[in-house]
C-alpha cells in the first residue's frame, strides 16, 4: 500500500504553496530585505553623498563598494522612494534629505540604529520562547540612545502640532514662567519660549537628561534653565504654566498634589497623556517582551498610563482647578488643560 495518494498531485489544494511561501511569507521577507538595504546605505554613508545628484559608479568608488551591487542598491532605494533617479544619477528624496542625511538637523541617527537593532533582536525569539525574557538593567535599555531617539522623534513635526493645539485654547503670552515637568530633551520648552518670548523656560528631569537638554538649548540659542531631580521627592518649584507629556507625573495619583502645588494661582497645567485605549498588537508585544527590566509592563505603551489616571484629574478638580479643555489629541493620547484658581 502506498504512503501517499498519487491523486493528490492532480488536485489543486485550497491554498497553493506558491501563494503561501513566495506570496504571503515572501511579502514579509521583502520588508526585512528593505530594512537591510536601508541599514547598509546608512552605515556606508551613502545618503551623505546623494545629497546632490551622483552616479552609482562614483558612489561605488567613494564608498569602496562593489560597482554592480552598488548600482542595484541605488535602484532598490529608488524603488523604496528613498532615492530619486535622474537620468544616470541618484539624489535623496525629500524624506531621505530630512531624516537619513547626516547633515540634516532632523537626522534620525539614534532612531535608525534602534530600528536596525530590532532586526537582530528578533533572532533571539526561539531562545526567549524556550528560556524566557532576558533581564537587563533599566538604564541599559533606556540609555543615552533611547533618550536621544526621543529628542529626534520630536523634531519631525510632533512638537509643532502640540504647540498649535495649545494655542487654540489658551494664550500663553499672558504668563511669565513655563516649566516642562519631566521635559527631558527640552525641545517643547524651546519651541514654546520661541513662540512666546515673554516666557522664561525651565525643564525639570533626571540628571542623566541634562547633557542632551543643554546641548539642545545651545543649538537653538535659548536661555533655558535645567533643574535636575526626582519629581517624586525633590522640590519642583512654582510656575505660571506647567506642562508635562507622556510620563507618570500626568497619571500617578501620588504626583497629583505635587503637580498642583507647582502651579501658581491663576496659572495653567497642561498635560498630554496616553489613554487607556492606546492600542498595540501581539507582534509588538512579543518584541517588547524579549527583554525585561524593573517596572516594565507586559504590553507596549503601558508604562505611563495608570489606573489612577481618572482619579488624578478628579483630584485636581476637587482641589479647585477648572477644566478648560480635555479632548483626544490623536489616536493614542489626549490633551488636558486646567487653570488653578486665584
Amino acid at each position: 500500500m502506498s504512503e501517499y495518494d498519487p491523486e493528490d498531485l492532480l488536485r489543486s489544494p485550497e491554498i497553493r504553496s506558491d501563494d503561501f511561501i513566495r506570496g504571503k511569507l515572501g511579502g514579509y521577507m521583502r520588508g526585512v530585505a528593505s530594512v537591510h538595504m536601508v541599514r547598509a546605505a546608512v552605515r556606508l554613508g551613502l545618503f551623505a553623498l546623494t545629497s546632490v545628484p551622483v552616479r552609482a559608479a562614483e558612489l561605488s568608488f567613494r564608498l569602496h563598494t562593489d560597482p554592480d551591487l552598488t548600482e542595484m542598491l541605488c535602484g532598490g532605494l529608488a524603488q523604496l522612494d528613498l532615492l530619486i533617479k535622474e537620468n544616470d544619477t541618484y539624489v535623496n528624496s525629500r524624506a531621505s534629505a530630512l531624516y537619513l542625511d547626516p547633515s540634516s538637523p532632523t537626522y534620525q541617527e539614534n532612531n535608525l540604529e534602534t530600528l536596525f537593532d530590532r532586526l537582530d533582536r528578533w533572532d533571539v525569539l526561539e531562545d526567549r520562547l524556550r528560556n524566557g525574557p532576558e533581564y537587563r538593567p533599566r538604564d541599559q535599555v533606556m540609555g543615552e540612545r533611547w533618550l536621544r531617539g526621543i529628542s529626534e522623534s520630536c523634531m519631525g513635526g510632533g512638537i509643532g502640532s502640540v504647540v498649535d493645539e495649545i494655542a487654540r485654547h489658551v494664550d500663553l503670552s499672558r504668563y511669565g514662567t513655563f516649566m516642562d515637568l519631566a521635559g527631558g530633551h527640552g525641545l517643547y520648552t524651546i519651541a514654546i519660549c520661541h513662540r512666546y518670548p515673554n516666557l522664561k523656560g525651565y525643564v525639570f528631569d533626571q540628571p542623566m537628561m541634562r547633557g542632551i537638554a543643554e546641548e539642545n538649548f545651545r543649538r537653538y540659542g535659548k536661555d533655558i534653565t535645567y533643574i535636575a531631580g526626582d519629581f517624586y521627592r525633590d522640590d519642583i518649584g512654582v510656575y505660571d504654566v506647567v506642562f508635562s507629556s507622556f510620563n507618570l507625573a500626568t497619571t500617578d495619583i501620588r504626583m497629583c498634589d505635587r503637580v498642583f502645588d507647582s502651579v501658581k494661582k491663576g496659572g495653567l497645567l497642561i498635560l498630554r497623556r496616553h489613554t487607556e485605549r492606546t492600542t498595540t498588537d501581539e507582534i509588538s508585544n512579543i518584541e517588547w517582551s524579549l527583554n525585561t527590566w524593573d517596572g516594565k509592563g507586559k504590553k507596549r505603551y503601558g508604562g505611563c498610563w495608570l489606573p489612577t489616571a481618572e482619579q488624578y484629574i478628579d483630584r485636581l478638580i476637587e482641589r479647585g482647578m477648572r477644566l478648560i479643555h480635555r479632548a483626544d489629541f490623536d489616536a493614542g493620547s489626549e490633551l488636558v488643560i486646567l487653570e488653578k484658581p486665584m
